[in-house]
């Protein structure tokens, strides 16, 4: 009977990011784009306080989408704890965008899996559907400039640097950024 009811659960939370995710931004011209501005992040961050993608212009900036019950983010997840980790003294800040769900789950899901993230709530979807986010886990890479540099809809890759979107190119390039300027 538990078994049944959090089957349900899931399955709903499921469905309604998934209306969220097949909604199209307000405008097209909103979406983010390579090479463009990067949109506003505004949101509330889990543990208090309000995020904002513009407080924090002069870093760079990498932005993950996910939600807990999605399983290539949990895979995904020590990958990045450890880039931040290793980046705490320098020009960065990972942002942990988390679709639709509110603290609870998420404080939950980081102590599961030993995480200390910059957790935002994303509870209506509109950062999500701004920056053309179709698929769980999606990653953008900001430079200092507030400018979108490069963005991946779907998981990070296996493999090592020499591996487009694996989680060690992607960390040779959030270091290249950080060292460019």
């Amino acid at each position: 009977m538990i078994a049944a009811v959090v089957a349900v659960g899931v399955i709903g939370v499921s469905l309604a990011a998934w209306q969220t995710l097949a909604q199209p931004a307000q405008s097209t011209a909103t979406i983010a784009r390579p090479g463009g501005p990067a949109p506003q992040i505004a949101l509330p961050v889990v543990g208090g306080g309000t995020s904002s993608l513009m407080a924090d212009r002069g870093k760079v900036v990498l932005v993950n989408f996910w939600a807990t019950w999605c399983e290539p983010c949990k895979s995904e997840m020590p990958g990045l704890q450890q880039l931040a980790d290793e980046l705490r003294d320098q020009p960065f800040r990972l942002y942990s965008v988390d679709l639709q769900e509110e603290a609870g789950p998420i404080e939950a899901f980081e102590r599961d899996y030993g995480l200390r993230l910059y957790a935002i709530m994303d509870l209506e979807g509109d950062a999500t559907r701004a920056y053309g986010v179709r698929a769980l886990p999606s990653t953008f890479l900001i430079d200092r400039r507030g400018m979108l540099h490069l963005q991946r809809l779907g998981p990070l890759l296996a493999g090592g640097p020499e591996t487009t979107w694996s989680e060690a190119w992607l960390a040779d390039q959030v270091r290249n950024l950080i060292a460019t300027g």
